[in-house]
């Protein structure tokens, strides 16, 4: 009888212990999982917060043309793109500078004798009658235009009822290009140079025109021209920017070629963030007007 009871007795301790341990098991899983919960609902809410709240403002949007998207034209004496020839950088054109656009003491052009154009794509040319950017002008895009593109965009129309035929004296080629200032919005978390993305979209004809690059591509700075660590040079890819830093970002608009009255919807896109939209209106085709507030 007491060797049954003994028996029992270390059989149920046995029990006992097994069932301290899987408790122990059990608690341990229950705890481990509690804690990755948490550690998932931290991470969510940090995503979450980061969405939310990494953002870059735009303070303006300066509206030049120097460089930008290194367009020319080359202006012909006939219809079919024949004769003589001269090719206009991106520039006003006027006098001597429309007769010898190059600067080399030859002119290649001459004045009232041009007949037909041609434009690179993301550029735009304002043609003039006068040698002074004076009398009819015609406004044109990227393409190849003969006399009746001319004509069709002349104002006064059709070059005040005379014809455009051999009437141009000077000309300006405009290459687009926004130097926007930004900075990060209040509350956002540090963001690297190159999640920060630009895009502008224009409506050309029936299609909508878009330009977009992240601004470590486009070629960006603090508001003094030095990167984060001091040095005048652009950022690269890695360099945090904080909340506090005014910085500058080159937008040339390759597809885009605004006119007065056009609307350019300007998108500033944070990569796992949120992205902040802009409506400029074109106002004036000004160098340095600010499209954000003209």
């Amino acid at each position: 009888m007491n060797q049954r009871s003994g028996s029992i007795g270390i059989g149920a301790m046995i029990i006992f212990i097994a069932l301290i341990l899987v408790a122990a098991v059990a608690s341990t899983v229950i705890i481990k999982t509690v804690e990755d919960l948490q550690q998932v609902s931290e991470s969510t809410g940090d995503d979450a917060r980061r969405g939310l709240n990494d953002r870059v403002r735009v303070n303006s949007a300066y509206l030049t043309f120097d460089g930008a998207a290194d367009c020319e034209a080359t202006l012909f004496q006939h219809n079919g793109f024949t004769g003589w020839s001269a090719t206009y950088p991106v520039g006003d054109y006027a006098g001597n500078d429309f007769l010898d656009p190059d600067d080399d003491g030859v002119n290649e052009a001459v004045s009232n004798d041009a007949t037909a154009i041609k434009v690179d794509d993301g550029c735009e040319i304002i043609m003039y009658d006068g040698p002074d950017f004076s009398g009819w002008s015609s406004r044109l895009g990227g393409g190849d235009h003969n006399l009746a593109d001319i004509e069709a965009n002349a104002r006064p129309a059709n070059c005040g009822g005379g014809g455009c035929n051999d009437q141009i004296s000077s000309i300006k080629v405009l290459g687009f290009e926004l130097l926007l200032t930004m900075q990060l919005a209040p509350g956002s978390y540090p963001i690297e140079a190159q999640d920060i993305f630009w895009t502008t979209t224009c409506t050309g004809g029936t299609s909508a025109l878009i330009d977009t690059e992240d601004i470590v591509l486009s070629g960006a700075t603090l508001i003094d021209g030095k990167n984060t660590e001091g040095i005048e040079t652009n950022f690269v890819s890695g360099e945090e920017l904080d909340v506090g830093m005014l910085f500058k970002v080159e937008a040339t608009l390759s597809q885009c070629s605004p006119e007065i009255g056009d609307k350019i919807t300007l998108v500033i896109h944070v990569d796992g963030g949120a992205s902040s939209y802009y409506s400029l209106t074109v106002r004036t085709l000004d160098k340095g007007s600010d499209l954000m507030f003209n």
